[in-house]
């Protein structure tokens, strides 16, 4: 019954049923494989933990057990447990290259590329044509930097079979490092072509169309992403970037709130939120937002910069100071910054010490204007 009822989607009612069996036979093995299973689909995976663990118990050699309980941790984050469980399950059955594979991602993801490669290599030597294990590689060469290797690789999978749209996705993301955005965006189409419910490739393709500077099209992808995946955090924060670009900031808002939602110390939303309400003449909440930012993010120039523009707004000229020297300190190439500390030193009648911030202002970019000029313009008149 419990069977039937996932098939149809029923997810919750699934569950019952599969307590009820557990209750009524607590040594059945596939009851509690399959309540994990379910359980891990509803994301209640602390539960699906137990239920693993528990099957474990019943069969210490049940490979099928160790592969969910590496799959709950990885979900989880929690990478080296994950690597830990898919190892012992190794030793069981060697043999298991999906298990095998599965290890070589948590390698990935602990930045282990040498062991996830040694992991790959098995893999291939058994089956040289593993697309999931070619398509692996090159992720991991892409990984280690090594771009020219890493685009080889993953050529060589779309040469295998051009049907395959994680080895697009990753070929796109090696142009984009590249900077061959219009190789990528290629890739990125295809992929999405061939999935098109995939919100990864999506956002990869929306990413790319934003560094064309296509933003309408950007915008509009992305939105696509979220149809699939309205929790992904890197979709909504960069949508929200987008949408602040077009002054759209109601928009932009309900973005960087949704990202909150899922975590309240994201320093790139709390500080889009300030800069939305520093625009908006809200300069006490603007203060509250880049704060927080700053806490979670102590060596962020770029809010230190906002926070000096914010607290220069409200009259707090040394306290603006403060983070436009912190601003400049910290990235010398931010022209913006220079210029801030250039114009607050000014306005403290610090003429002298003003010109060199200046300079370098100037310097990354003369379109900038610094505030003696501007003075002496009003001075002169129309």
């Amino acid at each position: 019954m419990g069977r039937l009822y996932r098939e149809q989607g029923r997810l919750d009612e699934a569950i019952r049923e599969w307590q009820r069996a557990a209750a009524l036979d607590r040594a059945h093995l596939e009851v509690r494989l399959d309540l994990g299973v379910v359980l891990a689909e509803k994301g209640m995976l602390d539960q699906a933990i137990l239920c693993f663990k528990n099957a474990m118990e019943l069969d210490p050699s049940c490979t099928e057990a160790h592969y969910y309980l590496g799959l709950a941790y990885f979900q989880l984050d929690e990478m080296e447990k994950a690597a830990r469980v898919w190892s012992g399950a190794l030793r069981l059955d060697p043999e298991d290259l999906e298990l095998r594979l599965s290890l070589a991602e948590a390698y990935i993801e602990l930045g282990k590329h040498t062991k996830g490669l040694r992991q790959i290599d098995k893999i291939l030597k058994v089956q040289p044509y593993h697309l999931d294990a070619l398509n692996l590689r090159g992720v991991i060469y892409l990984h280690k930097g090594d771009l020219d290797r890493a685009k080889r690789e993953l050529r060589a999978c779309v040469e295998l079979d051009p049907a395959f749209p994680r080895s697009r996705m990753n070929l796109g993301v090696v142009y984009m490092h590249q900077g061959f955005i219009d190789m990528a965006i290629l890739e990125f189409r295809r992929a999405v072509r061939l999935s098109p419910t995939n919100p990864d490739a999506l956002y990869n393709l929306g990413h790319a169309l934003a560094h064309r500077g296509q933003l309408e099209e950007a915008r509009t992808v992305l939105l696509q992403a979220l149809e699939f995946d309205p929790m992904m955090i890197e979709g909504l924060l960069l949508l929200g970037s987008l949408e602040l670009q077009q002054n759209l900031d109601d928009e932009a808002v309900k973005r960087f709130q949704a990202v909150l939602v899922q975590d309240p110390r994201d320093p790139e939303a709390l500080g889009a939120l300030g800069q939305v309400a520093y625009r908006a003449g809200n300069f006490l909440k603007a203060r509250e937002f880049v704060q927080k930012a700053i806490q979670s993010q102590p060596d962020n120039p770029w809010y230190h910069f906002l926070m000096a523009q914010v607290l220069r707004s409200m009259a707090k000229a040394s306290r603006a100071l403060v983070h436009a020297r912190r601003a400049a300190r910290l990235d010398p190439d931010l022209a913006e910054a220079q210029l801030l500390l250039g114009d607050l030193l000014y306005e403290r009648g610090m003429e002298s010490a003003a010109r060199e911030p200046w300079s370098r202002a100037l310097a990354l970019n003369p379109a900038l204007e610094p505030a003696s000029a501007r003075r002496d313009a009003e001075t002169v008149g129309p």
